[in-house]
């Protein structure tokens, strides 16, 4: 998006929620710096996917106008492959698939054939002998496993909605801090 583009989707805005989102703004310097936050975040995405996502979000919402970061979300979102928007217990029924397929000598065969989050959600498990030890019909064992999934999917989702030049920027940055701390503990 160009910042023409960012002019015409907050005028939008402010025509869909009049009296909740303002703009132009009163001041000439907010305007600017309205635009700058906009454009910034969104810069990286194609104009038409920007509005249609906000079309959707506006007609779901309603009430409130969408931020700059719900629509990076939700634009990142439809970027992501079917296997990322597994749910827990799409997850645990793979595994169930991969347990009576595989059985336990053919673990290696059964982690290969799962999706990498169920993969990692499995190792966090205990590998998968361990599910194959374990009654698979004990809802403790598959209240456990979702747990685990969704713990596995906050971690990995905190990083997976964010424009990949944000993303890249910030593992730069941590990867920076993480050098400095190993330097103050030498």
């Amino acid at each position: 998006m160009n910042k023409k583009e960012i002019i015409k989707l907050l005028t939008y805005l402010n025509h869909c929620y009049p009296g909740k989102f303002k703009f132009p703004k009163k001041s000439k310097r907010e305007n600017e710096m309205l635009i700058e936050v906009w454009y910034d975040l969104l810069k990286f995405y194609d104009n038409q996917c920007v509005i249609s996502v906000l079309k959707k979000l506006i007609i779901n919402s309603g009430h409130w106008p969408p931020s700059v970061g719900e629509i990076v979300k939700e634009v990142e979102s439809l970027k992501l492959p079917a296997e990322a928007k597994i749910s827990a217990g799409e997850a645990w029924s793979l595994v169930l698939r991969s347990v009576r397929r595989y059985g336990y000598y053919r673990a290696g065969e059964a982690m290969e054939s799962l999706p990498p989050k169920v993969r990692e959600t499995v190792e966090h498990f205990g590998g998968f002998t361990a599910i194959c030890h374990s009654d698979c019909n004990n809802d403790y064992v598959r209240s456990h496993f979702m747990k685990l999934y969704q713990e596995v999917n906050r971690h990995n989702e905190e990083l997976m909605y964010l424009p990949a030049a944000v993303r890249d920027e910030l593992l730069e940055a941590a990867s920076k801090n993480e050098n400095q701390n190993k330097e103050w503990l030498l």
